[in-house]
């Protein structure tokens, strides 16, 4: 390999074809601008014709001399630079872990409370170099904390916390530890004690592990199609090659991703970054540590095709510019520029991101084992991105994630996106979030500067980003999920299949011609000059809004199921043009939504499209796609059961109960009490209690402990109980940060 490159760079070959075999790499393989090749003649790597070609980022242990120690666990001396993967043959092994690992289980394969109990710690003489992997305290994607040491109370030391952009502490249930030697206890763990030059694993029954056939990981990248700046690397072709065995990455996950929930790290087992006209087709990627495919930075004209994406460490493909692109920007939500040190030139401020580039009939799936921040393609300051034909499923959270409003275009098309959101929470099987650079966390801050200033909200957001043709299915979040400002969409023809479409904040959002079944739409919290438009869609039940004020330019002309959701809407002010009625779905038990000629639906102006033609289509890859489970309508939804309001000390209040009202406030978990209105003058209003906010416990005192209540009932039992205290301080939750307020009870 290290010669036909070498042979390119003299100009003697531009096509290098591999013949059957594993290529293990000690260090990528680099192509840089001087292997560019034309147009037409790109410089190739690619399988030869029948060949099964696989780079590996995995070395082979030398022959290993094993002991059996007192415990069951076997050692062999081994002295190799550190690594945190282990294989036998082509299986990977388990690191050592508490809990042990279950593929059955979620999140991570089986978590627990107890994970760093200081019971448990005190059983580890040396837990320096351990981790502690965790779900984010608002279940907003993982954190990663390594592992210290203990100090001299015999407590754990941490380092900083790795993997998400919302601070928060590690969830306090949902975590688990590793690489720690104590917890060597289950058939097929390792731990390598690199200080002392051991490997420690135990096999499965009581004989002793093989001497050979044990490989570690070596290399985070296989290749990279990197050139510099001003002087990119083009007209490149990879194909038919198969990638495995790379290292994690998490360690690395450090640099915010813009405006995002996400940290992210610039690397993956093909990094294109400064690159032109590059084609990265018909690849196998599975079994890696960390991303799949990375592009970064500076990208012009890539295309990702018809690739097999499966069974590994974060995303499968991210597209991601660099933050010098940006005008204006904001790393972290809470941040906000003054109006008057806002950049107002449009678009970006150099070229150093992807654009016009194409990911297409890829086959994605089983995604995120380890890190949870990950999507199955992510995009992040690039502009026209075009995501059609992909299937996408069994993922930690959403199968499509747009980060920012820079700058659009993205064409996200005929993409079969389910099974989603599966170890984490408040997202969709589609995701997105704006927070562009004239962002403010405080909604009526941003009412003002969006009223006085309404082209502020394309000077990022400038194309328009279209969600066309696309089955999604979220059974824990919502099939599409527009959250904190995204802005400047355009969502049609898509067929949901469970989750529901959601709305928050943002402006100039166009949803039309959208099949919204056994669910319906979740406006949040618009601001007061969105100019949003939902309209011709089939929704089957009721509006679920949130704090909603101004209903945008236009919610009207779509087909309820029943007239007491058509009424419901209507007593908000929308939809009086809107009918109810059976919307008569042709063969939904074999995926036909289309609906018969007489369907009312097509009195309001919507209009058939495919329902059954949707993921990869290349015939290899589509034998092997699965499919969702398709719902049946539910024709006839159960009656409203949702708690009536109760007041007290001045304000109505309820048990927040629905997706729609955690997501709103931003609550880890659907308990609390949700302040419905507040009257003034009364006791919640001198506290500065506010509708929306949300009550999650009464704080402690010098007289009574504290506790938390999870709903209405339990709150207002709490409160008459402490009236002889004249007052009470309870903590809330008001756009999604904790505050506290003294509330009188007299």
């Amino acid at each position: 390999m290290t010669r036909a490159l070498a042979d390119a760079r003299q100009g003697r070959v531009r096509t290098i074809r591999l013949s059957t075999g594993r290529y293990t790499l000690a260090a990528p393989l680099v192509i840089d601008a001087a292997l560019s090749g034309t147009p037409d003649a790109p410089f190739t790597i690619e399988a030869a014709a029948s060949a099964r070609v696989e780079l590996s980022g995995a070395r082979a242990l030398p022959k290993l001399s094993w002991q059996r120690q007192p415990d069951g666990v076997w050692r062999a001396a081994l002295k190799t630079a550190p690594f945190a993967r282990l294989w036998l043959g082509d299986k990977a092994q388990i690191l050592a872990r508490y809990p042990n690992y279950d593929p059955a289980k979620l999140p991570f394969g089986g978590v627990a409370a107890d994970a760093t109990s200081p019971e448990r710690v005190a059983r580890w003489s040396n837990p320096a170099g351990g981790m502690l992997h965790a779900l984010h305290g608002s279940r907003w994607g993982d954190v990663h904390v390594p592992i210290l040491g203990k100090g001299p109370d015999g407590t754990l030391l941490y380092g900083p916390a790795l993997g998400n952009n919302r601070a928060a502490p590690p969830s306090v249930n949902e975590r688990f530890v590793e690489n720690i030697r104590e917890e060597l206890d289950a058939p097929g763990e390792w731990f390598y004690d690199s200080a002392a030059g051991y490997l420690y694993y135990k096999p499965v029954g009581d004989a002793a592990p093989p001497a050979n056939g044990f490989r570690a990981g070596t290399s985070e990248e296989l290749i990279r199609v990197v050139g510099r700046p001003g002087a990119p690397v083009h007209d490149v072709r990879v194909s038919g090659l198969a990638f495995r065995a790379t290292e994690p990455t998490y360690l690395k996950t450090n640099e915010p991703l813009l405006r995002s929930d996400w940290m992210f790290h610039r690397g993956g087992a093909v990094l294109i970054a400064d690159a032109e006209r590059v084609t990265v087709e018909g690849g196998d990627f599975q079994d890696l540590g960390g991303n799949a495919i990375v592009v970064s930075g500076h990208a012009r004209q890539i295309a990702l095709r018809r690739n097999l994406i499966a069974h590994i460490g974060a995303s499968a493909i991210a597209f991601v510019g660099l933050p010098t692109a940006v005008r204006s920007p904001l790393f972290e939500y809470n941040e906000s520029n003054p109006l008057d040190k806002i950049d107002r030139t449009p678009g970006p401020k150099t070229d150093d991101y992807p654009a016009d580039s194409i990911v297409q009939d890829n086959l994605i799936h089983d995604i995120g084992m380890i890190e949870k921040q990950s999507a199955g393609v992510t995009i992040a300051m690039s502009a026209r991105i075009s995501v059609d034909h992909n299937s996408i499923y069994r993922v930690p959270r959403s199968g499509i994630n747009v980060g920012d409003g820079t700058w659009g275009g993205h064409q996200i098309t005929n993409n079969d996106v389910f099974d989603t959101v599966r170890e984490s929470g408040d997202h969709g099987a589609f995701n997105s979030w704006g927070r562009d650079r004239f962002w403010h966390p405080d909604r009526a801050e941003m009412d003002r500067r969006t009223t006085a200033e309404r082209d502020l909200v394309k000077l990022d957001a400038g194309e328009t980003i279209v969600l066309r043709h696309n089955r999604f299915h979220c059974d824990h979040g919502w099939d599409i999920d527009l959250d904190d400002g995204s802005s400047n969409y355009l969502i049609e023809d898509n067929l949901m299949l469970t989750g529901g479409l959601k709305f928050r904040e943002g402006f100039d959002r166009i949803a039309r011609n959208n099949i919204i079944l056994n669910n319906t739409f979740h406006p949040h919290v618009w601001f007061a000059n969105s100019q949003d438009i939902f309209t011709r869609n089939i929704v089957m039940a009721a509006y679920q809004p949130i704090l909603m004020k101004s209903w945008g330019k236009m919610v009207d002309y779509n087909l309820f199921i029943t007239p007491a959701d058509l009424k419901l809407a209507q007593a908000n002010g929308t939809d009086s043009h809107s009918i109810a009625g059976d919307p008569k779905f042709v063969a939904p038990a074999r995926g036909d939504y289309s609906v018969a000629a007489d369907s009312p639906a097509l009195k309001i102006g919507f209009r058939n499209f495919r329902t059954d033609d949707f993921g990869v289509r290349d015939p290899l890859l589509r034998a092997l796609a699965e499919q969702p489970k398709l719902p049946d309508p539910v024709l006839a939804p159960k009656a409203d059961q949702r708690e009536t309001p109760r007041t007290i000390a001045g304000m109505s209040v309820k048990s927040i109960e629905t997706l729609g009202e955690q997501s709103a406030a931003g609550l880890p978990d659907r308990t609390g009490v949700l302040v419905l209105s507040v009257e003034p003058g009364g006791a919640a209003a001198a506290a500065g209690l506010k509708s929306g906010d949300v009550i999650r416990a009464i704080v402690g005192s010098p007289e009574a402990p504290g506790q938390d209540v999870q709903t209405a009932a339990a709150f207002i039992t709490a409160a008459q109980g402490r009236r002889w205290q004249g007052t009470i301080v309870v903590e809330g939750f008001r756009n999604q940060r904790a505050q506290r307020f003294t509330l009188s009870l007299h």
